[in-house]
């Protein structure tokens, strides 16, 4: 029994290293970013190669906030006929020297060492496509790394060219008929 025990703990120590090395892991939700597109608030739950905005675009280097931010910084954009722009950022600053943006100092949050940059007004020259969701079904939540598509009413895969729509596909119908499914 006590040989038992313990290979059961070494496979479970085990495990976690792999896990933990592997940085598309998460044992813990994660924190979307976030869109406001036609007046209502989505999740990206998705997109092709490239960033949009990212920290070390202006200068800073980001570092895990908590379990549910491993990258270490999370954002608000904004997606209109005109382009798509930088709202809010958060972030934890590897050195705690947050510079500002767009000549935007941010707020900082002394006890979760973070700071979030708020009424921002930047130009994301992204092209590929982002996949947006909003109404989660709770009961296709997963409490792990970000949310597949199923797991929400309204699905929307939308191309952009340097930060302009070029094609919105409603998915939504397609997700209804997997709903739950990986």
């Amino acid at each position: 029994m006590k040989y038992i025990c313990r290979t059961i703990a070494l496979i479970s120590t085990t495990m976690l290293v792999i896990l933990a090395s592997h940085g598309s892991i998460y044992a813990t939700a994660q924190i979307p970013d976030r869109f406001i597109f036609k007046g209502n608030e989505y999740s990206l739950i998705g997109k092709t190669e490239g960033d949009l905005a990212t920290p070390e675009q202006f200068g800073m280097s980001a570092v895990m906030i908590h379990t549910a931010c491993y990258r270490g910084y999370y954002a608000t954009y904004e997606l209109t006929e005109e382009g798509l722009f930088l709202r809010e950022l958060t972030l934890r600053e590897k050195n705690e020297k947050y510079l500002p943006i767009s000549d935007i100092s941010p707020v900082i949050n002394t006890e979760g060492k973070k700071a979030t940059y708020s009424n921002l007004h930047v130009i994301v020259q992204f092209s590929g496509k982002i996949r947006l969701a909003k109404d989660s079904i709770r009961e296709f939540y997963i409490h792990m790394g970000y949310q597949k598509p199923t797991a929400f009413k309204i699905v929307l895969d939308i191309t952009l060219k340097d930060g302009r729509v070029v094609e919105i596909k409603d998915r939504s119908e397609e997700m209804d008929k997997k709903l739950g499914a990986f």
